[in-house]
């Protein structure tokens, strides 16, 4: 029987702080009581920060498989409020987290076949789908398409390259203004021609699409005028 999931308020503990790129940090956090969540969900986290009241949402980044902790990765943004009080976080910090919330889920009631697109640190539901397959091993056939701009943006890579090949998924990183040789990627941005290569015997997955609210639109309009059915693609972003 499917666990009822139920949206609770906890106070969680910082257990471990992980630098991922400059302006990038991925907190493990601790929580209190039991906590379900499906893959792709996200909390909402709380912080008084200058005497105000400030939520913001995070997809978890870890999977539930691993239910002992979970985790959220955030980037620093041009307007840092919450992203910038939480990439100064230290081991020991409480933050008061609430959730789990959204229908960006994957699991393997879903479908067999699954295709997930990020840009920038909208890698991170999808770090916590490949640990999903990868902890229940699961028969899936997966694709994972990563989108950043520069190299010093690229969230997770050694542990995508790694965690790709256990569970046999496609991963490609392209990089939209340099070339670096740093990295196994490739030049430019995901456009109509690279998804109708890449898509090629996954017309029938289910397609995941995670990170600005530009890279969105522009991946799902690629999608459906390729042919997709608009059902079997999925969006989560943030503005």
């Amino acid at each position: 029987m499917k666990k009822k999931v139920e949206i609770e308020t906890q106070v969680a503990i910082i257990t471990k702080v992980s630098r991922e790129t400059k302006d990038t940090v991925t907190l493990k956090l601790q929580l209190p009581n039991p906590f379900y969540w499906e893959p792709g969900q996200f909390i909402m986290v709380s912080a008084d920060i200058d005497n105000k009241v400030v939520k913001r949402a995070y997809s978890i980044a870890s999977s539930p498989t691993r239910s002992e902790y979970l985790e959220i990765t955030i980037r620093q943004t041009d307007t840092p409020t919450m992203s910038k009080f939480l990439n100064e976080r230290s081991e020991g910090d409480q933050l008061e987290v609430r959730g789990p919330y959204g229908k960006f889920i994957w699991n393997e009631n879903t479908s067999d076949k699954v295709v997930m697109l990020g840009a920038g640190s909208g890698i991170t539901p999808f770090k916590a789908m490949l640990e999903y397959i990868k902890d229940k091993n699961l028969d899936s056939k997966s694709k994972l398409l990563y989108s950043c701009a520069f190299g010093d943006n690229v969230i997770f890579d050694d542990l995508l390259n790694e965690l790709t090949k256990q569970v046999s998924c496609y991963y490609e990183l392209s990089l939209t203004r340099e070339q670096s040789n740093d990295f196994n990627s490739r030049k430019g941005r995901i456009d109509k021609e690279y998804l109708q290569n890449q898509i090629k015997g996954y017309e029938d997955a289910n397609f995941y699409l995670c990170g600005t609210p530009t890279f969105v639109k522009a991946m799902r309009d690629i999608l459906i005028e390729i042919g997709i059915e608009k059902t079997k693609v999925k969006r989560e972003q943030w503005g």
